[in-house]
């Protein structure tokens, strides 16, 4: 898949966003890792239960990936990227505003579907804007990008979980999430 990079925007301001959009959403994916323990005790769920809470945002993920990146190339990878942001906000907006098991189950399973949106369509806008040897040096950039998510945003979740309590948290990341589906189109 080719999404190609609209001219007028500069190499730079591509691995800018495409790599802030692979920290917040490689942050949502891993700030999980502190909500599935909350949700155990919240529900009295039973470790198989949390393994297919997991299965859940994960299977979404990975059934999302290969049409949003055909989605990317009709509608652009860009709006393509936001829009899935925004899904991640909508999947833990849903998850935070019901309380339920069942609302948590249909918010993990949108934002799973909502992130499968920024591998594709990110490694895409980036290998485009940067040619040959180039490539190599943006890529690995942007993939460190995530890892800085990956660090930061489950450490801020779990801060805020200790002052609000997770259904809040979770609010809260689900206004993240709808800043940075701005930044990205911005």
């Amino acid at each position: 898949m080719t999404v190609a990079v609209t001219p007028s925007v500069t190499p730079c301001r591509t691995l800018t966003v495409c790599g802030g959009a692979h920290a917040l959403h490689d942050g949502f994916t891993d700030l999980l890792n502190v909500l599935y323990p909350l949700l155990q005790a919240q529900f009295g769920l039973s470790y198989a239960a949390v393994g297919a809470l997991k299965t859940v945002y994960s299977g979404g993920m990975a059934v999302g990936q290969i049409p949003s990146g055909k989605l990317a190339v009709h509608f652009g990878g860009v709006r393509v990227l936001a829009i899935g942001t925004v899904l991640v906000a909508v999947g833990y907006g849903l998850a935070g505003l019901t309380g339920s098991l069942y609302g948590v189950v249909a918010g993990l399973l949108l934002a799973g579907l909502g992130g499968s949106t920024q591998h594709p369509i990110g490694s895409s806008l980036v290998s485009a804007a940067f040619s040959g040897l180039r490539s190599r040096t943006a890529l690995g950039t942007y993939n460190f990008t995530g890892d800085v998510g990956k660090v930061l945003l489950p450490a801020f979740f779990a801060l805020i979980v200790a002052s609000i309590g997770w259904q809040q948290s979770l609010i809260v990341v689900a206004a993240i999430a709808v800043l940075g589906a701005g930044a990205i189109l911005g």
